[in-house]
């Protein structure tokens, strides 16, 4: 199960070069550990299935359109 401290959330935006406000660093740390617990959710319902298929590689179109 992936958990994350508050702590862990202001190194992470410090190290970004993200500015967030102290009074929001408890907001983004709680929509964060609500993220996260989505995912351990999910994971636990497709366990390995997710280990089963390839990521779909990122498409870069070569003309304008």
């Amino acid at each position: 199960m992936y958990e994350v401290s508050e702590e862990y959330v202001r190194a992470a935006l410090a190290f970004q070069g993200v500015p967030v406000p102290p009074d929001e660093l408890r907001n983004v740390h709680l929509r964060l550990s609500l993220w996260m617990k989505a995912l351990n959710e999910i994971e636990a319902v497709l366990g390995e299935q997710m280990n089963d298929v390839d990521p779909i590689p990122p498409v870069y179109p070569q003309e304008e359109f």
